[in-house]
């Protein structure tokens, strides 16, 4: 979450007393839980969380408060603080089993859920975000790795504060898609690795697996993915936008063909996925046919040496049968020669 020095005290309008000393309701005494105030004016710093930041919250102000893990009483004092209503003090406490939208009249709130591997396999993590005036409320677990990677990037921006609270949820939700295409192209170039793996070697067997791995991986990406069709389809409704600024409003516009966009993507590994099994089934082919070639010049050269040893087992009497080994010499330097030379027919016919 963003931090600063312990020694900033920041050079815009002043946080009233209530804010800067320790609130007695709770939530801010948490070490677990971050409270930033991105201010246009001053500078961007870490604030203890009160009614009273609150409630002075100016026009280029804009306030952040996030929580990892789902702790009721933390929730329900943090909720009281900000002011929230009832019904969503009631739904952050029983997270939603699928991404949604709901509008609480002010405020309005939107769970999505974070991209997150375990044990080789993809799992969703509920994100619950709660949009009121002038502040954005996030509540998550601990290790929702793209909410610390965009703190990071809005730390020391200065100019997040003249954001309304509806633009800072719209880029905070075009990371969460950026969560999902960074994953599409982890897959993608995995499975670029994988063809020139299997075009250089075609007879290695682990490619199934991994190709079976990669499948899975890709209906886990898109399974998540399309669950939140109704929550950005939602965003850009027009009776929605008509509760958002313009500015929100297109914002979530592009939120929506963002979500389009990604929804694509992952359709696109998907069809990658399909294109390199088809490129292993055409490497074994042709490891079969290459093993059919050779099994095919083996059985023509046992077949020749097997036709000559039959003629010359007959039971019948001929001038060279009396020839003794010297014949027998002959006869197998001509089979080890017609044996070479069918051989380097066989190479220069690339059947080999």
């Amino acid at each position: 979450m963003p931090t600063t020095s312990p020694g900033l005290t920041g050079t815009g309008p002043a946080v009233s007393p209530a804010a800067q000393a320790p609130s007695r309701e709770g939530g801010g005494g948490d070490p677990g839980m971050s409270v930033t105030l991105f201010d246009a004016g001053g500078e961007d710093r870490e604030v203890q969380l009160s009614a009273g930041l609150v409630a002075g919250l100016g026009e280029d102000q804009l306030l952040w408060v996030d929580v990892p893990g789902q702790r009721a009483g933390e929730l329900k004092s943090v909720a009281e603080l900000l002011g929230l209503d009832q019904r969503a003090v009631q739904d952050l406490a029983d997270p939603a089993p699928q991404p949604r939208v709901d509008s609480y009249g002010e405020t309005f709130r939107v769970d999505v859920r974070a991209v997150r591997e375990q044990n080789g396999r993809l799992h969703g993590d509920e994100l619950n975000i709660v949009v009121g005036p002038n502040y954005l409320l996030t509540v998550h677990p601990e290790n929702v790795g793209f909410v610390e990677e965009f703190a990071q990037q809005q730390r020391g921006n200065g100019q997040v504060g003249r954001l309304k609270a509806e633009a800072f949820l719209a880029a905070l939700l075009n990371w969460h898609l950026n969560s999902f295409l960074h994953e599409a192209e982890t897959l993608e170039g995995r499975l670029d690795r994988l063809d020139e793996a299997i075009l250089r070697q075609p007879s290695g067997r682990e490619f199934l697996s991994d190709l079976v791995q990669a499948r899975r991986r890709v209906s886990e990406l898109r399974r998540l993915l399309a669950e939140h069709r109704d929550v950005y389809s939602t965003l850009s409704r027009p009776d929605f936008k008509a509760l958002a600024d313009p500015e929100a409003a297109a914002y979530f516009d592009a939120l929506e063909e963002r979500f389009e966009r990604a929804v694509t993507s992952v359709e696109g590994v998907r069809e990658a996925v399909l294109g390199s099994f088809d490129l292993y089934m055409s490497s074994l082919g042709q490891r079969t046919n290459d093993t059919m070639r050779v099994l095919t010049i083996a059985t023509v050269l046992m077949g020749l040496w097997a036709l000559v040893a039959g003629v010359f087992g007959m039971n019948f009497d001929s001038t060279f049968q009396k020839t003794g080994w010297h014949g027998f010499e002959v006869v197998l330097v001509l089979l080890v020669l017609i044996s070479a030379l069918l051989l380097w027919f066989s190479r220069k016919r690339r059947w080999l």
